[in-house]
C-alpha cells in the first residue's frame, strides 16, 4: 500500500473516530425513525455483502443499522471497514455503526484482522484501530427494538444504564460491556436467567425471562442483534430475539432485516 493510501485510511479512521467520541456515551439513545430501518449483521470482511447493502437497500430505507463485526474472518476486513466508515462520515445521521466483539484487539490477535493490518499497513499502524474500536457505541433503541451485537447483560436492568459504561475500553474490560458483546440467547434455560456460555469466561447464554424481565422494564418490543453464525436469520423467544447474520464466510445466506414504517418485517437475502 502506497504512502497516499496509508494516509487516506488514516484520514478516514480518524474522522470516524471524531464522530464514535462525539457521542455523550455508548448508548446512542431511543429513536425513532418514521419510515423502514434496515439491520446488517455480521459482515467479517464480506464487502461484496457490504457494497450490496449500499447499492441496493441503503437508498430504499430511512437508516441502517450495523450490528457489528466487520473484521476478522473475511477477505477484505480492511475493505470493508473503510467503506462502512466512509458511508458513516458522508451520512452520520443515516447511518448507526454498533460495536461487535471483533471490534477488540482480544480477537483481532487470532482471526485474521491484526495479521490483515500488519501486512497492508504494517504492525505499528494497528493501534489506531484499537482506539477506534474503543470508543465505538455498544446499543441503540430503534423504534422499540433494542439494538446490540451480543444481547443481555447479567446486571443489566435498564438501557440507559449503558450511558454509564466506562469509555474508551479497549477489551471492553468492563463486565457488562463485555457480555452486551459476547452474550447469546437460548431457548429452554427454565428458572435460570443466565448460565456459561461455551465461548469462554466472563459470557452467558441469556433465557427467555431474563428477556421477558428486560423488556417490560424497557418498554421494548424485541432485541435485535447479531453474533451467531444463521442462514441470514434466527428467532429466539417467540421472535422477541431476532439475530440477523449477513456473512457468507460460513458457506450460508446473507441476511438484513428490514423493519418497516407499519411495524412489520422483511427479510432480505443478498
Amino acid at each position: 500500500m502506497s504512502l497516499i493510501e496509508l494516509d487516506e485510511i488514516k484520514s478516514i479512521v480518524n474522522k470516524a473516530l471524531e464522530i464514535f467520541q462525539s457521542f455523550e456515551s455508548p448508548f446512542l439513545g431511543t429513536i425513532e425513525v418514521d419510515g423502514n430501518v434496515a439491520f446488517v449483521g455480521d459482515t467479517h470482511g464480506a464487502i461484496d455483502v457490504t457494497s450490496q447493502v449500499f447499492s441496493d437497500i441503503a437508498d430504499k430505507v430511512d437508516k441502517v443499522v450495523f450490528l457489528g463485526d466487520y473484521v476478522d474472518r473475511g477477505e477484505d476486513q480492511l475493505g470493508n471497514l473503510k467503506l462502512i466508515l466512509q458511508k458513516l462520515i458522508e451520512n452520520k445521521e443515516k447511518y448507526i455503526v454498533l460495536r461487535g466483539n471483533h471490534e477488540s484487539p482480544l480477537t483481532n490477535e487470532y482471526y485474521g484482522f491484526k495479521k490483515e493490518i500488519s501486512n497492508k499497513l504494517g504492525e505499528e499502524n494497528y493501534n489506531m484501530f484499537i482506539e477506534l474500536f474503543s470508543y465505538m457505541p455498544y446499543a441503540v433503541v430503534v423504534n422499540n427494538y433494542f439494538c446490540v451485537h451480543g444481547g443481555i447483560a447479567s446486571g443489566l436492568e435498564k438501557v440507559e444504564d449503558i450511558k454509564k459504561l466506562p469509555r474508551p475500553d479497549e477489551i471492553p474490560n468492563d463486565p457488562i460491556a463485555f457480555q452486551l458483546l459476547w452474550n447469546d440467547p437460548r431457548e429452554g434455560l427454565g428458572d435460570l436467567d443466565f448460565l456459561p456460555n461455551i465461548r469462554g469466561e466472563g459470557t452467558y447464554y441469556f433465557g427467555e425471562r431474563v428477556v421477558e424481565d428486560f423488556l417490560k422494564k424497557n418498554s421494548l418490543n424485541g432485541i435485535i442483534r447479531g453474533h451467531e453464525v444463521a442462514d441470514g436469520f434466527r428467532e429466539d423467544m417467540n421472535g422477541k430475539v431476532i439475530t440477523v447474520f449477513s456473512s457468507r464466510y460460513h458457506k450460508m445466506r446473507a441476511g438484513v432485516l428490514i423493519l418497516k414504517k407499519d411495524g412489520k418485517m422483511d427479510k432480505i437475502y443478498l
